[in-house]
């Protein structure tokens, strides 16, 4: 049998049309060397449209795995790293047909529709710029939710020693360590 060097398989002609005509909206979620995975916008997650795209994926030689979730809209694509680079990568799904669409920060950072979320949400950065503007911004609850919980673990282990077996003290110390970190992530203050 005879290898042919030649690593790209030609497109059917219905991949083709399907490029010309709509393309899929999709979002790279994550991407490393021989993985992306992408996220299809709902309104395009549709099995007639993805289908054709996925077994076109499906039919190229560096292309090895394709793994889909149609109702959430995630494509796991895995890929030979040496055959093609993430650019690489990034053409072919555009030829296939998908648009990828940058991921916004907005995107990032919404946590849910719901109106009781949004709620939430709202009174959370109502009250954190109350407490920034009482103290001059020097403090504000991403410092002072961790401390709080640091005192309650400090007064635990006062309190009540070391108790291992119950776990308490260090269940708060480790959500005041957690919390600081996670709430110090970001830009944004």
């Amino acid at each position: 049998m005879a290898l042919s060097n030649n690593n790209k398989i030609p497109q059917p002609a219905s991949i083709v049309e399907n490029k010309n005509s709509s393309f899929l909206e999709a979002q790279i979620i994550s991407q490393t060397p021989g993985r992306v995975r992408l996220r299809v916008r709902p309104a395009h997650r549709q099995q007639q449209k993805i289908a054709p795209i996925i077994n076109a994926l499906k039919a190229r030689l560096e292309i090895y795995r394709v793994k889909t979730n149609i109702p959430s809209g995630s494509i796991t694509v895995l890929h030979g790293r040496e055959l093609l680079t993430s650019q690489d990568m990034c053409i072919v799904l555009q030829d296939l047909g998908i648009n990828l669409v940058e991921v916004t920060q907005r995107s990032r950072t919404s946590v849910s529709s719901s109106s009781s979320a949004a709620a939430i949400i709202k009174t959370a950065k109502n009250l954190n710029q109350q407490v920034k503007t009482a103290t001059d911004n020097e403090i504000d609850l991403r410092f002072l939710f961790p401390l709080g919980l640091g005192v309650m673990a400090m007064r635990q282990l006062l309190v009540k020693g070391w108790q291992l077996e119950l776990i308490p003290w260090y269940v708060l110390a480790w959500y005041a360590f957690e919390s600081f970190l996670k709430l110090h992530s970001t830009s944004d203050q």
